[in-house]
């Protein structure tokens, strides 16, 4: 420190403190009173007596205490010089403890970057006196930035070759050791935090981040604990220039230095650091400060130590004051239920018509609740009812098909019943003969077989008319066409009708409803019959005879069970769809029921029913099955 036109007591003073300070580690606000303990007596006297004003100056302390110290105490000494009876304390702090001696106000002038300038500038009240002069950018006030620093072997050349990587900072909160550069990557379309693997901040000193890096200028066994380091302009010439690096062993990533700008930076430069006037100085002193400022010679002793060629008039913060809203970080910025809250009281007629309507919302969606769940739960009624009509529809049908195959029942049945009365008969005359009860034998197994015969038609008309719950098991479906058929056999022979039955492919069982699928066989050779029946009588064309017939084609195929009922009646007179409409029937006795019920049957088994016109001019129903290859084969 210069001596110009400072008391010698003052010098004395002065020594002691910086014998003191430098020997401490510690950059809280706390510690440096308690070191500067032993001379605050002193400059109390000293200031009493002489009329000397002790001045606080905060000052940034980015690269540690003793780096601050030797960067900022020749310009303590240059304003002691030019302002008479007056001694300026240095204080090296970090970021939160300038912003706390600001706020307690325990400093009179600050000296920091741009980044905390606005900081504290929007929180408390703050005169900014100057701004360093930039010596390696033409003597503009621009100077601030980030460098993206990594290994001169390492593989990555840009910042998208850092996705994933480890990457140290200062903090979160440091400008030039971190925000620009986010502000940076932003501007480019990448949100940094999320873009790198993990985010490393180390704090002061800034020396560790280039160390951590883990080049040769400090090697280690240890594999480097980073991929890449954010640090301020110039930081790494600076310690090359110390001796502490080898500037060739490092790289700057995404150079944009402007011409004449002697340093590496990988983002757009901002202000230099500035000086700042707090509530606790006084207006004639800030003046006295500023003056003495700009009188500093830029080849002076303070400018170099500064790394600065003098200083400038104060520059306009606004592009980091737009820097930092970008980011979200600007001090004046609230958080947004804060705002809401604000254009709620401003807007209250607005407001309370929007609770209105979200209130009324959210009444009219229990309401709809409510009322879909009563729907929901008079449908499931409404669908068992149905159910339950539909089964007793089906019942009804059965029924009636019963009476129409009476005739036909009866036929069969009489057939059985004449054949044992004539085996009775005949056995009696064989006794009158004389013949033992031995040669009988054989009449009494013929007379068993014929009431096995009536008892299997009886049973399969009990099967047709019960009304019991669906069961499937695994049957051959030919099997029951040969069942089904002879139902219907005196109305065919009647009528001089001839049933044809073909099966094609290997047969093999399904699961199937076996009552079920002999109400889809009775119905469609009932409907087939009927109308062959119906063509007979309307046939008047005598030269060419009508022969009646209905074929059944059963085919077995690998995937699929296809099932067709073929006439050469009168044919569709109806559309197909209308046809298999409930209630919809073309006869004048019919219910309308036969055709949905086939349809159900097969839907029930997971097939498919359709109905069309036949080559031969009749009707061609078709019943598709899918083939389910877990059941036992043929």
């Amino acid at each position: 420190m210069s001596s110009t036109g400072v008391n010698p007591a003052a010098v004395n003073v002065l020594g002691r403190q910086e014998s003191t300070t430098e020997s401490s580690t510690s950059l809280t606000l706390a510690a440096l009173d308690a070191n500067n303990a032993l001379v605050s007596d002193s400059l109390a006297t000293l200031s009493s007596e002489a009329g000397y004003q002790v001045v606080d100056v905060g000052v940034l302390a980015i690269r540690g205490y003793k780096s601050t110290v030797n960067r900022w105490q020749p310009l303590m000494g240059w304003l002691e010089s030019q302002i008479p009876n007056s001694y300026f304390r240095l204080h090296p702090l970090s970021i939160e403890e300038l912003a706390k001696g600001v706020e307690t106000e325990a400093l009179d002038f600050v000296i920091t970057n741009p980044g905390q300038s606005v900081m504290l500038a929007r929180q408390f009240s703050l005169s900014w006196l100057a701004t360093l002069r930039s010596p390696i950018n033409n003597g503009a006030a621009m100077q601030v930035g980030s460098a993206l620093v990594v290994r001169a072997d390492s593989p990555y050349q840009t910042l998208q070759d850092l996705k994933g990587k480890r990457l140290g900072i200062v903090s979160k909160n440091a400008f030039g050791g971190y925000l620009t550069l986010v502000y940076e990557a932003q501007l480019k379309g990448i949100d940094l935090p999320d873009f790198v693997g993990e985010i490393i901040p180390l704090g002061f000193p800034l020396d560790n981040l280039i160390y951590q890096l883990g080049a040769a200028d400090k090697p280690s066994d240890k594999s480097p604990s980073l991929d890449a380091a954010v640090v301020p302009v110039c930081q790494l010439e600076q310690m090359q220039a110390e001796g502490l690096i080898k500037l060739q062993n490092y790289r700057v990533l995404d150079n944009q230095a402007p011409a004449g700008f002697h340093c590496q930076v990988s983002s757009r430069l901002y202000p230099n650091w500035s000086m700042a006037k707090t509530n606790r100085a006084t207006q004639s002193l800030a003046k006295q400060v500023t003056q003495a400022l700009f009188a500093l010679p830029e080849d002076s002793p303070a400018a170099k130590a500064a790394e600065s060629a003098g200083w400038t008039t104060a520059v306009s913060q606004l592009a980091i004051d737009q820097l930092l809203k970008d980011l979200d970080m600007h001090p004046l910025q609230t958080p947004w239920w804060q705002r809401a809250w604000q254009w709620v009281k401003l807007h209250q007629h607005w407001a309370w018509f929007v609770l209105t309507i979200l209130v009324l919302l959210n009444v009219y969606h229990f309401w709809l609740e409510y009322r879909f769940s009563r729907r929901g739960r008079e449908l499931i009624n409404t669908q068992r009812q149905l159910s339950e009509n539909r089964a007793l529809l089906e019942h009804a049908q059965r029924i009636a098909i019963a009476g129409e195959l009476g005739a036909s029942l009866s036929h069969e049945l009489n057939q059985p019943l004449a054949a044992i009365g004539h085996y009775c008969h005949g056995a009696e005359v064989r006794l009158q003969r004389g013949t033992s009860p031995e040669e009988l034998q054989s009449v009494l197994t013929l007379i068993q077989q014929e009431v096995s015969r009536a008892d299997s038609i009886i049973s399969r008309l009990r099967n047709l008319l019960k009304k019991r719950p669906v069961s499937k098991q695994l049957l051959y479906l030919h099997q029951l066409v040969n069942d089904t058929a002879p139902l219907l056999a005196y109305e065919l022979e009647q009528h001089h009708i001839q049933l044809s039955t073909n099966v094609s492919g290997e047969a093999y069982q399904l699961p199937l409803d076996e009552v079920g699928m002999q109400q889809l066989l009775l119905n469609l050779l009932k409907n087939a019959a009927d109308a062959c029946v119906q063509r007979q009588q309307s046939e008047v064309d005598a030269s060419k005879p009508y022969q009646p017939t209905i074929d059944i084609d059963l085919r077995y195929q690998e995937h699929k069970l296809l099932l067709t009922v073929t006439d050469n009646g009168t044919g569709l007179t109806e559309d197909a769809n209308l046809l298999m409409q409930a209630f919809y029937s073309t006869k004048s006795e019919g219910l309308g029921l036969g055709l949905v019920i086939c349809r159900d049957i097969a839907e029930s088994h997971g097939g498919r029913f359709s109905l069309e016109t036949a080559l031969s001019g009749g009707c061609q129903a078709q019943v598709s099955l899918p083939r389910k290859f877990d059941g036992a084969p043929a």
